[in-house]
Parts: structure tokens; sequence; C-alpha cells
């Protein structure tokens, strides 16, 4: 009698499960398939791609032209993606976030939220959230995928509903989670720091820092280490690349704040072009136009006015506008990690468990 009662038991579970198995076996054909194709990003790329990687936690009362990667929370009332056709192609949304977002918009390229989203217009693409949706308008042409519940929000095209919506927050978390982007940038950021300075000059005089630069197949290296209290304490910046196509300036500095002004109008001639590596820097403070990519990895950046270039820092007070300047210059060979497949697809499994879990208890 017992063995038919938990036979019935175990039948019943079964059925009941059965619309859960079913999404875990599309959600794992669906992470296995950008698992195949994915691969790990150089840092050229990731610099190119993304206008704003921040590791940790960020907090935005301004927008950001292109695409950006929050690996903490997202606070603030910022826009993102304010010009999407600009935007170089890429695998990632217009915003991931693995953590909680409050925005203000998302106006391209869809929308990642790993945990809650609580406020925020995403006003194109599609919107992938694992957990709750609240005081939200979803306007995008593509149907919602949610893994909670929804609360005071519109969503204008629906909900995929049942397995497939399952299967679609799964292959877009894997995509989220696909690569170790502190990894990345800390060991490219290691790597750069160790490259020799390719003999230009630096000039300070009259408040004003000249960098005269001198390149070896278009790439020109500053070793600031030595003179960078003076170069960011001064109040211009003039450049002569001398034929250079790439431009690196690396600073052991741990504290930096400046509000130099890029002279003739450098900051966004040569957005595209510099890369500033702050590879011992903890805390970043601009107050003026800045030109350039900045590569920070331990730092929290305060900007008070315009960046030029792409960001990567470990937290961000965004007071002033990020501006598209995808990176175009070449870096020497920079070590990338190796792609985490198995961890990847361990990843996929464990959020396809939690998923369904949770749709269980909805």
């Amino acid at each position: 009698m017992l063995v038919v009662v938990t036979r019935c038991s175990r039948e019943k579970d079964l059925t009941k499960l059965r619309p859960q198995l079913l999404a875990l076996g599309l959600a794992l054909s669906a992470t296995l398939a950008p698992l195949a194709a994915h691969a790990e990003l150089t840092l050229e790329q990731a610099l190119n791609q993304f206008n704003l990687v921040v590791l940790g936690d960020a907090k935005s009362s301004s927008h950001v032209d292109g695409r950006t990667f929050v690996g903490g929370n997202l606070a603030g009332n910022g826009d993102f993606v304010q010009h999407p056709a600009d935007t170089p192609a890429s695998g990632y949304t217009g915003l991931t976030v693995l953590g909680n977002a409050n925005v203000g918009s998302v106006n391209g390229l869809g929308v990642y939220v790993g945990g809650n989203l609580t406020q925020g217009n995403v006003n194109s693409g599609a919107a992938r959230v694992q957990g709750n949706v609240s005081n939200a308008n979803l306007n995008g042409s593509a149907p919602a995928a949610i893994g909670g519940t929804v609360l005071g929000s519109n969503i204008n095209s629906g909900r995929i509903g049942g397995a497939a919506e399952t299967a679609a927050l799964v292959a877009a978390g894997a995509q989220a989670n696909a690569q170790d982007f502190g990894a990345l940038f800390s060991q490219s950021s290691s790597f750069i720091a160790g490259l020799a300075d390719t003999g230009g000059t630096v000039s300070i005089a009259y408040n004003r820092v000249t960098f005269n630069a001198v390149a070896t197949n278009g790439v020109a290296v500053f070793d600031l280490s030595a003179i960078d209290d003076a170069v960011f304490a001064a109040g211009e910046f003039q450049f002569n690349l001398n034929g250079a196509t790439t431009v690196i300036f690396n600073s052991d500095k741990a504290n930096i704040q400046t509000s130099a002004n890029f002279l003739a109008n450098s900051a966004l001639a040569y957005g595209k072009s510099f890369l500033w590596n702050f590879y011992n820097a903890t805390d970043i403070v601009l107050g003026s136009q800045f030109g350039g990519s900045i590569l920070a990895t331990n730092a929290k950046l305060t900007n008070a006015n315009n960046i030029e270039g792409s960001v990567v820092v470990k937290s961000l007070d965004q007071r002033g506008e990020i501006h598209l300047q995808p990176f175009a210059g070449t870096i020497p060979v920079t070590p990338v990690p190796e792609p985490g497949t198995y961890a990847m697809l361990l990843a996929g499994l464990a959020l396809t468990a939690r998923v369904v879990a949770k749709r269980r208890k909805v």
C-alpha cells in the first residue's frame, strides 16, 4: 500500500514538474547555443563595445551614450543607450545589471537585470529581469521575460509566458555572465602597466602639461609614475601626437583629482585613441571634460563633467555624461582569460533551478 501511494505521489509530482522539466530542457538548449558560439572579448573589443563598465555598484544622475555593464547594483535615475544606432554591435544588451536596478530610461538594445527592476522606462529592445518588476514601463516591441512579480508597471508587448519565458531568462543570464570582466580588465591593466615608455617627453610649465609623443608601430606609451602628482595638478593638457594613433598613459597615483582643460578640443578629437591606465588608483575625481578611455579597476570614479571615451572602474558616482567614443586604438597583445565554458554551464543550470523554484512558489 505504501508503495502504491508513493508511486502515485511520484507520478503526480512528475506530472506537475513536466512543464518545469520541459523548461529546463529548453533553457539548457538555449544556454548551450550561446556558449558554443561565444568567444571571450579582448580588451580592445570590450572597450569598443562598452561605453561603461562598472565592476561593482554604480549611481547615475546623468546619461551614457552607449552600452553599459554593471556587475553590482545600479541606483539613480540615469539614462542609458542614448545613441543606439551609433553603438557598436555586441552580444550584450544595451544595459546589463547583474544586481538590482533603478534607472531613468534605457533607449535601445534592451536590458538585462539579474535582480529586481524597481524603476525605469525600457523604451526599445527586449527586457529580461530575473527578479521582480515595479514602477516600470517596458515599452519594447518584444515580449518581456520576468522571473518574479510585476507591480505598478506597464508591459506593452506582454510577457513570453510558460516554459519559453524560463528559457529566455536562462539564456539571457548565461550571456550576461558569459565573461569574467573583472579578470579581463585587471589582468590587462597590470599588463599595460608594465609596458615600456616609448621615449616621448612631458614638459610642465606655466600650469600647462605638454605631451610630445614618440610612437612605436603607432603606439605611444607615457610612464607618468614619477611626475603624476604634477601632471594632474596642472590646469591644461596639450598633446602633440607626432603620428601616434594610440596613446597610453600609465599612472601609479592612488588618489587622482583633476580639472585640467584639454586644449584645442583634444578631448573630443582624441577620445577614441587615448587610454588612461590608472592601475593603482582607488579614488578618481574629474572636474572638467576628460578625453580618452579610463581603465581603473580598483577605483571609485566621480565625474562632474563629460567623459569622451569608455570607462572601466570598480564603482561610480556619475554626475556628468559619458559620451560614446568607441576605443579604436591598438593595445599590445594582452592576456585573455580562457573561456569558462563549464563554469558558465553550471551557472546556467543553477539559474534554471532558481527560476523553476521561484515559479513554483509564485
